[in-house]
């Protein structure tokens, strides 16, 4: 297919106007909304500003900015010009924020004025980028990107082939294919988003025109950009963003502004509303929200108990990743075991495969490959094929398949380990561990002992109100070999005031390893003495 069709900004319009929605609110943030009309007028003004920059197809963008409506209106003129639009995290520290513009090789970023600072720093380090440009006017810089727009005329839509690059996502997580920024930039074409827009939003959600949708996951992101923007508009809903980073007031405030009848957070954000909502007066806030969508993160059982008796609601979980754009498998999480992320979505081809790549069978666990139109073949600046021969992707997950077709997350590949010859998964290890009252968060990883055999060893933040110490340890310990099998409790456990995340809320797992090695230098150092001689260790 060679024609507008295929670019995803111009399907969104042109099926906008087919369908009569051109006078429908497609975005809000706050009071500030534009119908259909109004946001393509915007995008195709945004373009021909992105021309006169002389940008021309193929080159990246980088759009570094909260998510905002002028943050939108970039990301789609930038796929509406045939460019590739490259979103950054609000949240990404000035070295993050050099490696990903350096290593996308951006030549025009786009910078909310809060955070042109940050990339002003390091202009002497970006050899590659022409332009910085700012939504605001400065003295500095000029007329903004916003009031660029105001006085633009509209442009025509590139026309682009549905293989045409244009997405770069950057993905949470070490991979062999990384390259020197220690980056895994992850390179979708314009029709990944409307295959996994059928899969999930069209196939499992039957999203439609009468939605409102409520993403407080960012756009930098595959689940934000598809749940938050992208498939709503392909379904002709209303979207609200938030550019503020999501916290229980202000998420209570936007569910009762905006009523919406989806709502997409991390497990993260649910447990946070729950424990808030009862003080707050909003308790079942979330009864009449059609569906509220969980992912990101594994969901601990407690906090689906919680989402279900305090918010009013049950949760659908979904195990997804970035290579494949959008969620993969997905269920509602009501009444089943720990774990469970559902069944497989439309479009998706399964299997689970042990390390001879023989396929496994139910409730053994195994690694999860995957086959699909919207997977990717490679990683950006990587000429390492990711897909075998016959089509099928390996991720770094470990997954067993139950009778009932639903299938189980048991950790990462570079995660689980063996006590005993048995598999341990970190995950199921955590999950017990946060459903004691004394436990805030947590994260088990392999640490070997004195023999060189791996263990489990926690490092947990207490909860509030609780004294770390041998005592708690003991509590603890005790209290896993209660609720699993007794070679899975933690022989070690460190108390520490808070876990290292990634600015997409993952816990950053290689940390923990390093910071296991320095306290076990210290301890040795603590506990080292002068050796004695043969004599005294006789008397």
């Amino acid at each position: 297919m060679n024609d507008l069709g295929s670019n995803l900004a111009g399907r969104i319009f042109a099926k906008a106007t087919a369908a009569g929605w051109d006078d429908r609110t497609a975005l809000c943030e706050g009071t500030r909304c534009l119908t259909y009309s109004e946001l393509a007028s915007e995008v195709g003004r945004g373009a021909s500003v992105l021309s006169d920059l002389g940008l021309t197809p193929g080159e990246r963008v980088a759009v570094y900015s909260p998510d905002c409506l002028e943050a939108s209106i970039a990301i789609l003129a930038i796929l509406y010009s045939g460019a590739i639009v490259v979103p950054i995290s609000e949240l990404s520290a000035v070295n993050d924020l050099r490696n990903r513009l350096n290593n996308c090789g951006a030549s025009v970023v786009i910078v909310h004025d809060s955070l042109h600072a940050n990339v002003s720093q390091l202009r002497a380090e970006l050899p590659g980028v022409r332009d910085i440009v700012s939504f605001g006017s400065s003295e500095a810089s000029g007329p903004g990107l916003t009031e660029r727009i105001a006085s633009a005329t509209a442009v025509p839509c590139r026309s682009v082939d549905d293989d045409t690059s244009a997405i770069l996502l950057y993905s949470a997580g070490a991979s062999n294919e990384s390259n020197a920024f220690g980056l895994r930039g992850v390179l979708h074409n314009h029709s990944a988003p409307v295959l996994a827009h059928k899969s999930f939003a069209l196939g499992f959600l039957s999203m439609g025109e009468e939605d409102r949708v409520f993403s407080t996951v960012r756009l930098s992101t595959a689940y934000g950009l598809g749940t938050g923007l992208l498939f709503p508009l392909l379904s002709g809903a209303q979207v609200l963003l938030l550019p503020e980073q999501a916290h229980s007031g202000l998420v209570f405030d936007a569910l009762v502004s905006f009523k919406p009848t989806i709502f997409a957070a991390t497990p993260s954000l649910y447990g946070q509303l729950a424990r808030d909502a009862t003080e707050a007066g909003h308790a079942k806030i979330l009864s009449d929200v059609r569906w509220c969508i969980a992912g990101a993160e594994d969901m601990p059982p407690q906090i689906i108990a919680m989402v279900r008796g305090v918010l009013g609601s049950n949760v659908t979980v979904g195990y997804g990743l970035t290579e494949a754009f959008q969620f993969v498998i997905a269920g509602e999480a009501a009444g089943r075991r720990p774990g469970n992320c559902g069944q497989i979505l439309g479009g998706f081809e399964v299997r689970i495969v042990d390390d001879e790549g023989k396929i496994v069978g139910e409730d053994e666990i195994g690694t999860l490959e995957l086959r699909s139109d919207s997977i990717v073949n490679s990683y950006w600046g990587s000429n390492v094929k990711l897909e075998e021969d016959d089509g099928w992707f390996t991720t770094l997950d470990r997954f067993m398949v139950g009778a009932e077709g639903n299938y189980y997350h048991c950790g990462r590949v570079d995660n689980l380990f063996k006590v005993g010859g048995k598999w341990v998964a970190p995950d199921e290890v955590e999950r017990a561990l946060l459903a004691n009252e004394s436990v805030w968060e947590c994260a088990v990883i392999g640490a070997d002992d004195e023999d060189g055999l791996i263990k489990p060893f926690a490092f947990i933040v207490p909860n509030i109100g609780q004294t770390p110490g041998a005592e708690l340890e003991a509590e603890l310990r005790d209290y896993v070999k209660n609720e699993l099998a007794p070679y899975k409790y933690p022989r070690w456990i460190e108390f520490i005031d808070e876990l290292p995340k990634g600015s997409s809320g993952i816990i950053l797992r290689y940390k923990l390893r390093d910071r296991l090695k320095q306290s076990r230098g210290r301890r040795r150092a603590e506990t080292r003495t002068p050796p004695v001689s043969k004599k005294a260790e006789t008397e």
